[in-house]
């Protein structure tokens, strides 16, 4: 295997390594009863289960509950979109990687430079508003935590556009000018495509700050 090969696997796999450990944070609070509908099967709800701070009783519980508790049904939804999404990029790009295809352009790659973190990035939303079903107590530690994990998502993205500059030059240039970076929104002129993004993600804590989950609860 060529070196540039074996440094281009390398740094895919650190960068996958690092999305999972940003959606694995996706969870250090405690919401009533449960360890947080949001820790399954994410790493803290893993660590308190190897550790034995949480027995197998509780996780079959709290599964139960986050895939079947008609409370959270909105929740559930949006993270099972988050699902589709994720899973129709990733499907699309190792299809066409299979082709031979250098830059992916077409399909979910026509919507958003990075489908796969916009789907991850739903599934989150889903997760959050599953919490903020049960308990808005912790509104502040659970919208930080939501936003770090963008912040991580969008360096991580910017890291990946570095490497494609690199690799297809003018042509992912031209991509760039076409298609949104990370959620499916054209940055207008004058702002850097970065702010922008770290502004829609605050819009969205600001939304979930203001809605009034307790209708959801009713629900």
């Amino acid at each position: 295997m060529p070196i540039s090969r074996a440094r281009e696997r390398i740094r895919h796999l650190l960068e996958a390594m690092l999305t999972i450990i940003l959606f694995g944070m996706q969870s250090i609070l405690n919401a009533g009863v449960f360890i947080s509908v949001m820790a399954i099967p994410l790493l803290p709800y893993l660590f308190y289960f190897l550790t034995g701070q949480v027995s197998l009783k509780t996780v079959e519980f709290n599964t139960q509950v986050m895939l079947f508790d008609g409370k959270y049904w909105v929740g559930r939804v949006i993270a099972l979109i988050g699902i589709v999404m994720l899973s129709v990029a990733a499907a699309q790009m190792l299809w066409k990687r299979h082709k031979g295809v250098g830059l992916v352009k077409t399909g979910m790659y026509s919507v958003v430079r990075h489908p796969q973190f916009l789907g991850i990035i739903t599934i989150a939303i889903g997760l959050t508003v599953m919490v903020l079903t049960n308990s808005n107590s912790d509104l502040f530690h659970i919208l930080s935590l939501w936003l770090i994990q963008i912040l991580g998502y969008v360096a991580i993205a910017r890291y990946e556009e570095r490497h494609l500059f690199g690799d297809f030059g003018e042509e992912y240039r031209q991509y760039k000018q076409k298609v949104p970076f990370l959620f499916p929104v054209r940055c207008p002129g004058g702002i850097s495509e970065m702010v922008f993004t770290i502004l829609i993600a605050i819009v969205i804590c600001v939304v979930f700050a203001l809605f009034p989950f307790y209708l959801i609860r009713i629900v």
